[in-house]
């Protein structure tokens, strides 16, 4: 109802305008008192307060479309809600790409709740493509930013990530609950200038208090905030990232620390799940590059066809489908680290252009003669061993010694089973508040993960802490929570079946014909037992006249055994 009174509003005077969007607001406030009834629940008649308290604001019908479309979605998951809301504002105010973080006040950390339309899905490890400076004074002065064009805007335009990003129109305003900051909602285009006004600022002001108080008032804003489960404004955590004390793992990290500020290729070897990307991140932030941009690209997910314009970029027109110039991740990456997840799977035409990149620090974007320069450290990560495929011919052998200047191999957990209780405990305090849950680990399930090899590493051990954190039950998770696999139980199936003799041998015939039926039944049973034994010894034998040899019978009478079974 509240979206066709919207459209009919679309071509009214100001005047009818203003009645219908009062109108509006009186549905919408009929709407809340209809679900506080059916719902029970008391935070959403607090809700309806509050939209009262936005009945100014209500004069855009926008922010009404906006809000008429959260007050739909029943407040059980943060991920959907937000994903609606992003969506919506999107289609609202024209912005290419979203996301929302919360804030960890007073600290240079908080966690993307959402992303849309941004290249990366992993929130926990990948780097965002935008501006932190950007991001970091929104957070810390509690004030929106509006970018007609940041390229050109004094001071962003002097940010190094603002230029490799070549940003323009940005939009990010924060979330605040009680006057204190505790998130942020962002907008951008970077491929027009001036894609928001003061009218898009105004809305998102207004969905922002909207949103901060129906979230709290619904109990999912507290746990997000609880420390444990946010990613990297800055390089604080790289390190902590990394739990251990084994003794090859302090030498992995010492060589971190000798060489973070070199500009020397590093080649990070280790079994899928080890931590690779930490180490390269610890890397960065560790270095005097930890104010650029780290750019994490992942080789095995980018099709071969599309590599070359995501390293390099593109003009747009440049090929069928490229309505638009892109940067590319090297660009992105200028006075940075970029990243190369994966490297035995780097297409090998794209091979020779990276080398040539590494050597005189050029490229040409796709579709244009242009000679650009990027000056960046490579730091690259393989779970498969690289020789056999340069003396094979299937990797560049140049490239390959450019790349592995300094080799750093990351130990697999079952080489460092000590450090299982470290990281169980760490991914406990990590999951458990995220599931409004206190929890601790039994020492038998402590012993059982220590004994357990963990083929895929630290990854299949956070993923089983996750699970068993979801599945617990009490204060404590218990060795019944632990799947079979991990227990290491290899389960047989048997026959509770009896004896097929115990009636024939422990009660007595009825009659003759009973009798006889069982006399006819115990020769049966010993005959195929026979039959059984044959075929088993024969198998093993080799041969019947081996077989025969072997059990003291004849070759002949093992041999119409044999028949009979028909082997």
């Amino acid at each position: 109802a509240l979206l066709e009174s919207i459209s009919r509003i679309k071509g009214a005077t100001a005047d009818k305008r203003l009645q219908h969007v009062l109108t509006q607001t009186k549905k919408l406030q009929e709407r809340f008192e209809l679900l506080t009834q059916m719902a029970q629940q008391d935070f959403l008649a607090k809700i309806r307060h509050e939209i009262d308290g936005l009945q100014g604001d209500l004069t855009d019908s926008r922010v009404a479309c906006v809000l008429e479309t959260l007050v739909r979605i029943e407040p059980l998951s943060i991920n959907t809600f937000f994903e609606k809301l992003l969506d919506r504002l999107m289609e609202t105010t024209g912005g290419r790409r979203a996301f929302v973080l919360l804030y960890v006040p007073k600290s240079t950390e908080a966690e993307v709740i959402c992303a849309r339309h941004f290249e990366t899905t992993n929130l926990a490890l990948q780097e965002y493509a935008f501006s932190r400076t950007i991001l970091r004074n929104v957070l810390q002065t509690g004030k929106p930013v509006l970018l007609d064009d940041a390229s050109l805007q004094e001071p962003y335009s002097r940010e190094q990530s603002v230029r490799n990003l070549e940003l323009k129109s940005v939009l990010a305003v924060p979330l605040k609950r009680d006057n204190e900051t505790i998130g942020a909602v962002y907008l951008d285009d970077n491929r027009a200038s001036n894609a928001f006004d003061e009218d898009d600022l105004n809305l998102l002001e207004s969905v922002n208090r909207f949103v901060t108080f129906y979230l709290h008032h619904a109990g999912l804003l507290p746990a997000l905030l609880k420390p444990g489960s946010r990613v990297f404004m800055d390089g604080s955590r790289a390190f902590r990232e990394i739990v251990g004390n084994d003794l090859e793992l302090m030498k992995v990290l010492e060589t971190v620390r000798r060489v973070a500020d070199s500009s020397a290729c590093v080649l990070i070897e280790g079994e899928s799940g080890t931590g690779k990307e930490l180490v390269a991140r610890a890397l960065h932030y560790e270095s005097k590059r930890a104010d650029s941009p780290f750019i994490a690209i992942n080789c095995a997910a980018i099709p071969k066809d599309l590599m070359e314009s995501e390293f390099f970029g593109h003009e747009k027109g440049a090929f069928t489908g490229a309505t638009h110039r892109f940067v590319g991740h090297i660009q992105q990456a200028h006075l940075g680290t970029l990243f190369l997840d994966e490297l035995s799977e780097l297409a090998y035409p794209l091979q020779a252009k990276l080398l040539r990149l590494l050597q005189s620090g050029e490229f040409h974007r796709l579709g244009s003669s242009e000679l650009h320069h990027a000056e960046i450290r490579v730091v690259a990560a393989t779970s498969k061993d690289l020789k056999p495929l340069v003396e094979s011919g299937a990797f560049q052998k140049a490239l390959y010694y450019r790349l592995s200047v300094v080799p750093i191999r990351v130990p697999t957990l079952r080489e460092r089973p000590g450090d299982i209780p470290l990281l169980a405990k760490h991914f406990v305090s990590k999951y458990a508040p995220r599931n409004q849950k206190v929890l601790q680990i039994e020492q038998a399930v402590m012993d059982t993960l220590q004994a357990y090899p963990f083929p895929g590493n630290v990854r299949e051990l956070e993923n089983l802490i996750h699970r068993l954190v979801v599945l617990a039950e009490g204060s404590s998770i218990k060795l019944e929570d632990v799947p079979m696999g991990v227990l290491q139980v290899n389960s047989h199936r048997i026959n509770l079946a009896k004896d097929p003799l115990y009636r024939i041998l422990t009660t007595p015939p009825r009659d003759l014909e009973d009798w006889k039926a069982r006399k006819d039944e115990m020769e049966h049973f010993f005959a195929e037992q026979r039959r059984q034994l044959a075929s088993e010894v024969v198998d093993k034998a080799g041969s019947v006249a081996a077989a025969a040899r072997q059990l003291g019978v004849h070759r002949v009478t093992l041999h119409t055994i044999v028949k009979e079974k028909k082997l």
